[in-house]
């Protein structure tokens, strides 16, 4: 995000500045230019960095939902979307029906799954809640349950964005952001 980024602004001439034809992810194009005329990045450990996440389910859709939308005009993650795809559309339900009318122990892979797919957030939960002014057993539980609910939120509203945002991309035909022209080499 380019709220914690600081940088000349001959630099961000270089790169003809924000991409216009965009309205969400145009820091994350602006950073990739930067990459490309291969400007050095300084990690800054003890930066102090604060992101608010959003407060209701319908904030943290449509968050996500734009997110994608944008990675679909930009051209961006086709591999990332390709896998949730795939995978909600295609291993899920064929594991459902597998654990369904095959065999029960495919219950055990579609578990396996899904703590692989909780496993980044769960890991993470012990530092959250050491922040968190709730407390206690129920406090946990509660945080314990709304990880699927959140992720299955995010991937869903990601699902429905990107392809708005690919279609957007066929239709309008964006600059092609990979491009830097030879005179900014």
């Amino acid at each position: 995000s380019s709220r914690s980024v600081a940088l000349r602004t001959a630099l961000a001439q270089q790169v003809d500045g924000y991409p216009e034809w965009l309205d969400y992810c145009e820091d994350l194009i602006f950073d990739l230019r930067l990459k490309l005329l291969n400007a050095k990045f300084a990690f800054v450990p003890l930066a102090v960095v604060d992101f608010r996440p959003r407060g209701s389910l319908r904030a943290f859709y449509k968050q996500y939902y734009l997110y994608a939308r944008g990675d679909g005009k930009a051209d961006l993650w086709r591999k990332r979307h390709a896998i949730r795809y795939l995978t909600y559309l295609v291993a899920l339900p064929a594991l459902l029906y597998l654990a369904l009318q095959v065999h029960p122990v495919f219950w055990l892979l579609l578990l396996i799954g899904g703590l692989i797919y909780i496993w980044q957030p769960l890991r993470r939960l012990p530092t959250i809640m050491q922040r968190s002014p709730r407390q206690g057993v129920l406090a946990w539980l509660y945080a314990i349950i709304l990880i699927p609910i959140i992720r299955i939120v995010g991937d869903v509203a990601k699902m429905i964005g990107y392809p708005v945002g690919w279609r957007w991309r066929l239709a309008n035909r964006p600059p092609d952001w990979h491009q830097v022209r030879s005179s900014q080499l």
